[in-house]
C-alpha cells in the first residue's frame, strides 16, 4: 500500500506475497493487496485463491464522482469493477475491503454514505468499507472533514447494514500522517552537496 499499483507488477507482488507468507511467516489473512483497480486483473488475482485481503480504492459511491477523484477511473467503469469484486468474493470466499477517503464537502455528504451503501448491496455481499478522513495536505485543494461529518457517515452506512470502520490517523501533528510526508518531500528532495566528488556521489546515492 502506498508502494506504487500493484496489478501493474502482480508478478513480483505474487512474489513478495510468497516471500512474506512463506519465508517471514506472516499468516495470508494479515497481507493485503490494495488497488486502484486496473480493467482484467482483479479476475487474474482470483485465480490464485489468496486468502489476503483485496483493498479497492473507491472513493465515490457513482462513476462521474469517482472521475473526478480519480482520473484513471475513466478507463475502469465502476460498474466493472463492482463485477470483477463480486466475482473475487465469489472465487475466493474473502470479503472485498473498500477504501473510501472522505473529503469535505466532495464527497463525505450522508447522502453520498446511503448511495454507496445501495451499490454495494447490489452486487452482492462480502464487503466492508474502511474510511479515510483525509490528511490535510499544504497546497491541496481538499480538505479534512469535521469528526461530526465522519461519525454521521459511518453512522449511515451501518445503518444500511454495511461493516464499516475509520482509520485511526496519526501523526497528524507532525505532518507526518498518510500522504503529509510525501508532499514535504516533493516540496524539498535530497540533494547531493555540489562539492561531493563522484565516487562520494554514488556510495550516497546507493546507501
Amino acid at each position: 500500500m502506498g508502494m506504487g499499483e500493484p496489478m501493474l507488477n502482480l508478478k513480483s507482488v505474487l512474489e513478495a506475497h510468497r516471500c512474506l507468507n512463506k519465508d517471514v511467516q506472516i499468516g495470508q489473512r494479515m497481507i493485503t493487496i490494495s488497488t486502484v483497480g486496473v480493467p482484467n486483473t482483479i479476475k487474474k488475482l482470483a485465480s490464485y485463491k489468496l486468502q489476503s485481503t483485496l483493498a479497492i480504492s473507491l472513493h465515490a459511491p457513482n462513476q462521474k464522482l469517482r472521475e473526478s477523484i480519480v482520473p484513471s477511473a475513466k478507463s475502469y467503469p465502476l460498474e466493472a469493477i463492482m463485477k470483477d469484486c463480486r466475482d473475487y468474493f465469489q472465487e475466493t470466499s474473502r470479503r472485498v475491503s473498500f477504501e473510501y477517503a472522505l473529503l469535505a464537502g466532495v464527497n463525505d455528504q450522508v447522502e453520498h454514505a446511503v448511495e454507496l451503501a445501495e451499490l454495494l448491496h447490489e452486487w452482492g455481499r462480502g464487503h466492508h468499507v474502511n474510511l479515510i478522513p483525509f490528511n490535510p495536505i499544504e497546497g491541496s485543494d481538499y480538505q479534512r472533514p469535521y469528526k461530526k461529518a465522519v461519525l454521521a457517515f459511518a453512522a449511515a452506512l451501518e445503518s444500511h447494514k454495511i461493516t464499516t470502520s475509520i482509520r485511526q490517523t496519526r501523526g497528524l501533528d507532525a505532518s507526518a500522517a498518510c500522504g503529509q510526508l510525501r508532499n514535504e518531500f516533493q516540496k524539498s528532495p535530497l540533494r547531493i552537496d555540489s562539492s561531493t566528488s563522484s565516487s562520494e556521489s554514488d556510495i550516497a546515492v546507493a546507501s
